[in-house]
């Protein structure tokens, strides 16, 4: 049709045959068989689904990109990307963080994060430049300065939605997009203690090497209780999905929600990683002001798709999450690199502090050590003919959550 909108056409450009035959499969998926059955394998495994899911939910839904501690003064820049879309996020002269196109409005190129003393976003082929709130600053030998006038006086970087919450940055390229903050409001009651001792964070790097496994596969890896027992012997005991009168927990899923939670019991209040995993002796000591509640449970938060959480009695440690291709993510924890802590100015001050970190980087990595294989094999599994569609058992209840969400984005797109 002649008069199809423009995000119709973005919607059919991704509808290659492999894409309807997975929609078409998911179509038949009520929200009870989201709670019974996995997504398709090919969901995982076909590169044009990768494809359409960028498109489609990545593109459409909130994206976390960083921190603020990493934009402390005016003048500083990010570099990320964003559904293959590169991104400047930046600290303008008046103090307010920005999501910025990187291409530069003369032909395309893209502009890099500035090199340190210079004053602009400074695009590499014709050296066009920009201020920090997207501006353009200058355009040399581009004709007189009436003609140089008017381009600073209509040109500018595009802008794109950004929203702060809890000092992590999200960015959303849909410009029709609800409001994040709302689809958070069940983490909300966990931050009051933490928040009582002035957070700050260490972010962490990305990784350089992509992991070998669909993005999806990364995130239900993580947010799964029933694997702990079997998977992270000897590092995850103390933290365990079953306990005589306790165990694991789990939140309710809505629609709309764009947290999925559940949370396991500590042995002993006020454990927390060690260099060996989760102990009594944990590295960062517990934080006074949380209460008893957030003392003996951690508490696992998944927000899709770009982001994970665990809120421990003596840290919140986050890993971002990027996907490159359907089989190439990379991740950015105290698991795959360093950082990824938010603490107390109490923890940081300590004088064997750096040590305390390499402490919990490597009771991560042991944890990390016993995952790796079993994602590797869980994503070559999809391509077997005989994978299951999937049997869900009562310590799994956030997996088929997440499909929900991700059945929710799909029913989105095929709507549009």
């Amino acid at each position: 049709m002649d008069t199809v909108t423009g995000k119709q056409r973005v919607v059919r450009k991704f509808r290659h045959p492999v894409v309807e035959a997975l929609l078409t499969e998911v179509a038949t998926f009520d929200l009870a068989a989201a709670y019974e059955r996995m997504m398709p394998a090919g969901c995982y495994t076909a590169p044009e689904f990768f494809d359409f899911e960028q498109t489609e939910v990545f593109a459409r839904t909130w994206i976390c990109v960083g921190r603020v501690e990493e934009l402390a003064e005016p003048g500083s820049c990010l570099a990320t990307e964003v559904a293959g879309e590169p991104l400047l996020i930046t600290n303008g002269q008046d103090g307010a963080i920005r999501a910025l196109s990187a291409i530069c409005q003369h032909r395309g190129e893209i502009i890099p994060c500035p090199e340190k003393g210079q004053s602009t976003l400074r695009c590499p082929l014709h050296f066009w430049t920009y201020d920090f709130e997207g501006r353009l600053a200058g355009a040399p030998r581009m004709g007189d300065a009436e003609t140089v006038l008017k381009l600073r006086q209509t040109v500018r970087l595009p802008q794109v939605r950004l929203e702060l919450w809890h000092g992590f940055i999200f960015v959303n390229l849909d410009p029709q997009a609800a409001p994040l903050a709302p689809s958070l409001a069940k983490l909300e009651p966990l931050w009051a203690g933490y928040e009582a001792t002035g957070l700050k964070a260490l972010p962490p790097k990305m990784s350089d090497t992509p992991l070998p496994w669909n993005w999806k596969v990364q995130v239900e890896n993580f947010t799964d209780a029933y694997h702990t027992e079997f998977v992270h012997i000897g590092t995850h005991d103390f933290a365990p999905s079953i306990m005589e009168g306790d165990g694991v927990q789990f939140t309710a899923m809505k629609p709309g929600d764009n947290a999925i939670v559940r949370s396991v019991p500590l042995r002993t209040p006020g454990g927390g990683m060690m260099k060996d995993g989760w102990g009594a002796e944990a590295a960062f000591p517990a934080i006074a002001t949380l209460p008893q509640e957030q003392q003996r449970r951690i508490f696992f938060a998944m927000l899709p798709p770009s982001m994970t959480m665990m809120f421990a009695p003596g840290t919140v440690a986050y890993t971002l999450i990027r996907p490159a291709g359907v089989t190439a993510t990379f991740a950015g924890s105290d698991r795959v690199t360093y950082g990824g802590w938010l603490l107390p100015q109490s923890t940081i001050d300590l004088p064997d502090f750096v040590d305390r970190c390499k402490a919990v980087s490597e009771g991560g990595r042991k944890i990390w050590a016993q995952d790796v294989p079993i994602n590797r094999a869980m994503q070559a599994a999809k391509t077997s003919r005989f994978l299951p569609g999937g049997i869900y058992g009562p310590q799994e209840t956030t997996l088929p959550q997440f499909n929900a969400w991700l059945l929710e984005k799909y029913r989105a797109a095929m709507a549009a």
